[in-house]
């Protein structure tokens, strides 16, 4: 693998928090269908793959977010590219924190 993508799609013209989280779920859906590895956070989801494949699907979103009814989007992409060699993986950088029970656990206590 020689890319990740972390993408952040925005829905501009979501009537609401629940529109919001539906478009932004169309998204996500999209993104599981392409069959690469990504992990969901709070703020983007993070996808890995070759170069074209995360490419592809970076674009795939803002078709998908258009078919689900928004007409005005802004998406924010980091890309971390290797042409000649491998990038970490999510589970490398942060696999250490994602233990299920301490983040239940770090966000009941708040």
């Amino acid at each position: 693998m020689n890319c990740s993508v972390a993408i952040q799609y925005l829905p501009m013209n979501a009537a609401s928090d629940e529109e919001t989280c539906r478009i932004v779920d169309e998204v996500i859906a999209c993104i599981d269908a392409s069959g690469l590895p990504y992990s969901v956070g709070p703020f983007e989801t993070t996808i890995e793959g070759s170069f074209d494949a995360c490419m592809k699907v970076l674009y795939e979103c803002q078709l998908a977010g258009a078919r689900s009814g928004c007409e005005h989007s802004m998406v924010y992409a980091k890309i971390n590219y290797r042409p000649n060699g491998e990038v970490m993986s999510t589970e490398h950088k942060i696999g250490k924190y994602h233990d299920a029970d301490d983040v239940v656990e770090a966000f009941d206590a708040a």
